[in-house]
């Protein structure tokens, strides 16, 4: 049955989105409430328009799959996470849409395939090996954060780009301004106008100076009329570099407290490394740290969840709800609850990095980044813990990716 209504009912408001995690391990509970409610709910966003908001397992996936609703920020009524998206995502390839966002998107797969990523691997060990070589001379308390989680996928990205490491404070202010949802509206557009000179200035040197490194064949083989235009390219380089450091960071600290305080998963990774795999895909979707995405709006007149969206309509999705869904994880027989960790669970049909054509182009890097650094870090420091109460971890509060902002640990 549809539901034609597009307004909350008389005398009720529609509650802002993003709302804060009053419990920093589950999701919002307005938005369990409307999980469990069934159908979509009006959202209030930060410029007072309201949104439907997309909260199951299913009704997520299905708004991610369908062509009836576009990605394209430019587009009338897009439902925008900050005054400052239009200007600066329009015309980016990931806010395109199909055909022409599969076209450019082809040109990149290569380079985060899974062949590719996986030859990594000892790469990522080695870093790994280093970092925690660090945190163990230097002696705790250490911020696990500064001094392990961030710097190593951070690393990674600059030997598969080409971006000099020792940058690595431009480019971790840019993606910090550019996640902080607290961040105004000048100095937002501040910070990108100095990171655009940044990595124009980059790609200008690659140009001259071309490598072993994906900025340099980006420039050899897809800059022009059939690829990426030349005055996105500087836009390209700084997606990359923020989202190939940014959500991977944060995660492996997410990832590490879920492990401290659940010492009998911790141990169960300890004794079984070959459960990395599943261990990843479980913190991935417990965690489910993009907490403002994806967003559309749609195209035409479309039903989702029963509730008819009419063509216009903006679309959001909380991805933290939608991997609680109970009908999508621990239904079976003997499965752990969907509100528990379970490092053995078969989890990989999360939505974490979204679902359909425009899911996350760098899945299979920070799938193998995870996998190489929990067990390393506890086969190395077995030891390790909190160095400061649960209670005063300081997460993100208001933030388009959930994370922590420092992790103090010692051993």
């Amino acid at each position: 049955m549809t539901t034609i209504a597009s307004e909350p009912s008389t005398g009720e408001e529609a509650p802002f989105f993003p709302a804060s995690r009053s419990c920093p391990y589950s999701a919002p509970p307005k938005y369990t409430e409307f999980r469990e409610a069934g159908g979509l709910h009006k959202v209030t966003i930060w410029n007072g328009t309201q949104h439907w908001l997309a909260t199951r397992h299913e009704d997520i996936r299905a708004v991610l799959a369908s062509p009836s609703f576009s990605a394209d920020v430019r587009m009338p009524e897009f439902p925008h996470v900050h005054s400052n998206q239009a200007e600066h995502e329009g015309g980016m390839f990931l806010r395109l849409d199909d055909p022409e966002h599969a076209r450019l998107r082809q040109m990149l797969t290569k380079e985060f395939s899974v062949k590719r990523t996986q030859a990594l691997r000892q790469y990522l060990l080695e870093v790994t090996d280093e970092l925690i070589d660090g945190m163990l001379a230097k002696g705790g308390p250490v911020d696990l954060i500064q001094d392990f989680a961030l710097p190593m996928p951070s690393r990674a990205i600059c030997r598969i780009l080409g971006v000099p490491y020792e940058d690595h404070d431009v480019f971790q202010e840019h993606a910090n301004s550019g996640t902080d949802l607290d961040v105004s509206h000048e100095e937002r557009a501040r910070l990108q106008r100095k990171a655009f000179e940044y990595y124009a200035s980059l790609v200008e040197r690659k140009r001259h100076e071309p490598a072993d490194d994906m900025i340099s064949r980006l420039l050899a083989d897809h800059e022009g009329p059939d690829g990426f235009a030349p005055e996105m390219m500087p836009a390209l380089v700084a997606l990359l570099v923020g989202a190939g450091h940014e959500t991977t960071a944060n995660m492996l600290g997410l990832g590490t407290v879920a492990l401290l305080l659940n010492p009998d998963e911790r141990d169960r990774l300890k004794k079984h490394p070959e459960l990395a795999p599943s261990t990843a895909e479980e913190m991935l979707r417990y965690w489910s740290i993009v907490s403002t995405d994806p967003r559309r709006v749609a195209t035409e007149d479309v039903e989702i969840g029963g509730q008819l969206v009419r063509k216009g309509e903006g679309v959001i999705v909380s991805l933290v709800a939608g991997n609680r869904d109970g009908r999508a994880f621990g239904a079976a027989e003997g499965e752990c609850p969907a509100d528990q960790v379970d490092i053995g669970r078969s989890a990989r049909h999360h939505v974490a990095f979204g679902f359909g054509s425009h899911q996350c182009l760098g899945q299979n890097l920070a799938r193998v980044e995870m996998q190489v650094a929990w067990p390393r870090l506890f086969e190395r420091i077995p030891t390790l813990r909190l160095a400061i109460p649960e209670s005063e971890l300081p997460f993100k509060k208001n933030s388009i990716v959930y994370g922590l902002k420092s992790l103090p640990v010692e051993w």
